[in-house]
């Protein structure tokens, strides 16, 4: 993609509160809009300091203490008096200005546009003051008057002060960015982190399901499943070889029929009228029994 040259009217301003969940983590609430931006402008605050030893400049120390400005707009809307400055409605929707109230700081969205593509920032720890009160009287020309608030924009807890598109920006984190605060990734958002080195391995779950289940050719009522654990079937037959297969080969595997042990693989005797075959299935911890009730009826043998 072509690279931006020049830069050039602001828009798109929004604002999105700052708070703090576990272990001091930054969260942010959905963007706002704020309408009508006219202009911003930010004065980087921290000059870099020299450190002479040796006779010379040993090292050169950098003092980002992020940036102070101001943000012009043709009216600051209410939410943003309610949401940062604190002001309260009350009942009558009266706006009110309170002077024991704790601003809100907020992260401070924005673009401009540029020759190829507009560029869009972020700065993260935002606080700003209560605009001026000021207006005049008409003359023969009607001026608008703007309210402007003092910004200050300090760097997080862990040194981040602004994020900035780049001509390489991928389309999904471009396209998303006021619909919610972009984060690298080390603070929630950006590229998925890197892969645990030395991951804790996953722990195993002890698997006491049967893979297939058969009495001959009877037809199971339902049909076979793995969740399944009780079923039904008929025959005519005096004999019909039971066969049951654990899923974990390591498994053990006890069939009783009519409460006699029985082995997988051998034909089970019946008896007229109902017969109870059992299949408990166990594996570590965990175990479970299927139950299939086979009716013989005196039509034949086979």
């Amino acid at each position: 993609m072509p690279n931006n040259k020049v830069k050039f009217n602001l828009k798109n301003v929004h604002y999105a509160l700052l708070t703090y969940g576990e272990n001091d983590t930054p969260v942010y609430a959905t963007p706002v809009a704020v309408p009508g931006a006219v202009s911003l402008s930010l004065d980087a605050n921290g000059e870099p300091e020299n450190f002479y030893a040796d006779g010379m400049v040993y090292y050169v120390i950098n003092n980002n203490m992020g940036y102070d400005g101001d943000l012009e707009l043709a009216l600051v809307p209410e939410s943003f008096r309610t949401d940062v400055l604190k002001e309260e409605l009350d009942t009558k929707k009266v706006l009110v200005e309170k002077a024991n109230v704790e601003t809100e700081n907020f992260a401070l969205l924005f673009e401009f546009d540029g020759d190829v593509r507009k560029i869009r920032h972020v700065l993260y720890n935002c606080s700003a003051a209560r605009p001026n009160i000021e207006s005049q009287t008409n003359e023969e020309e009607i001026e608008v008057r703007t309210e402007t608030l003092a910004l200050k924009a300090t760097p997080m807890a862990n040194g981040y002060v602004k994020a900035r598109t780049g001509d390489d920006t991928d389309e999904d984190t471009y396209n998303n960015w006021y619909k919610a605060v972009y984060l690298p990734a080390e603070e929630g958002g950006g590229d998925d982190p890197a892969p645990d080195p030395d991951p804790e391995p996953e722990p195993v779950v002890d698997n006491a399901d049967l893979a297939s289940l058969t009495i001959g050719a009877l037809t199971l009522t339902p049909a076979f499943d793995a969740d399944t654990t009780a079923y039904t079937a008929t025959t005519t037959n005096a004999t019909n070889t039971i066969t049951a297969v654990a899923a974990d080969t390591e498994a053990t595997v006890a069939i009783t029929v009519n409460g006699s042990a029985h082995t997988s693989g051998q034909a089970a005797t019946w008896e007229t009228g109902e017969n109870t075959v059992s299949i408990a299935v166990t594996k570590g911890t965990a175990s479970k029994t299927y139950t299939v009730t086979v009716t013989k009826t005196e039509e034949g043998n086979g």
